[in-house]
């Protein structure tokens, strides 16, 4: 089986882990994921240039329904996104859903993201604060980004073949081996063949 790399460091040896993601380069990473690129564009906003290296992802996106703009026409594409805005994207994506109870102190039933947050959550895609509040509306860094899709697409990183050939990897200077997410950037920037034993991905090569 393969995995194609599904995001991309800045170019120059980084891949700005602790940054906040943009609305545009979440509408290009979910563009990368998807498997049939071949859609009908019926959604156009005035503030994505038709040159722009996001306007294909998110005209893409927007005519199949996975992201939405904020009114007015206006998709705001340097915006950061937020934590609610990144899960409701990622529900759509993976179009599933769940019915279940809301653990969280912050978020309320008649909030536009309630199912789509508690939804991820009982899946175990994304997981809120130890004091019991979900900060819907708190920005969500790169790292976090890469770790919540690897776990929803079940994807893991063959940790002692990455350790292994490290050398062949691409690797980031701000992504060392000692950062919490180095094996959750490795699955997302590598595209590697694999096979599955026992529930973990056992890779075979890179490429």
């Amino acid at each position: 089986k393969e995995h194609n790399g599904y995001m991309g460091g800045y170019g120059n040896g980084l891949f700005g882990p602790n940054d906040n993601m943009t609305r545009a380069q979440a509408a290009q990473m979910f563009y990368n994921l998807l498997l049939n690129k071949n859609v009908d564009i019926t959604v156009d906003f005035t503030d994505v240039p038709a040159d722009a290296w996001y306007g294909n992802a998110v005209r893409t996106l927007a005519s199949l329904g996975v992201i939405k703009g904020i009114g007015d026409g206006q998709f705001a594409p340097n915006r950061t996104i937020t934590r609610a805005e990144f899960t409701v994207i990622a529900m759509r994506f993976a179009n599933v859903s769940a019915d279940v109870t809301n653990p969280f102190t912050d978020i309320a039933t008649n909030d536009w993201y309630y199912t789509a947050v508690t939804s991820a959550v009982s899946y175990g895609w994304i997981t809120g604060y130890s004091d019991g509040s979900f900060r819907p509306q708190a920005t969500i860094t790169r790292a976090e980004v890469v770790t919540i899709v690897n776990r929803m697409l079940d994807r893991s990183a063959d940790e002692a073949y990455v350790d292994r050939h490290a050398d062949e990897l691409e690797q980031f200077t701000d992504v060392p081996d000692t950062h919490w997410a180095y094996y959750e950037v490795a699955e997302a920037t590598n595209a590697h063949d694999y096979d599955r034993t026992s529930g973990s991905e056992d890779w075979t090569q890179l490429w």
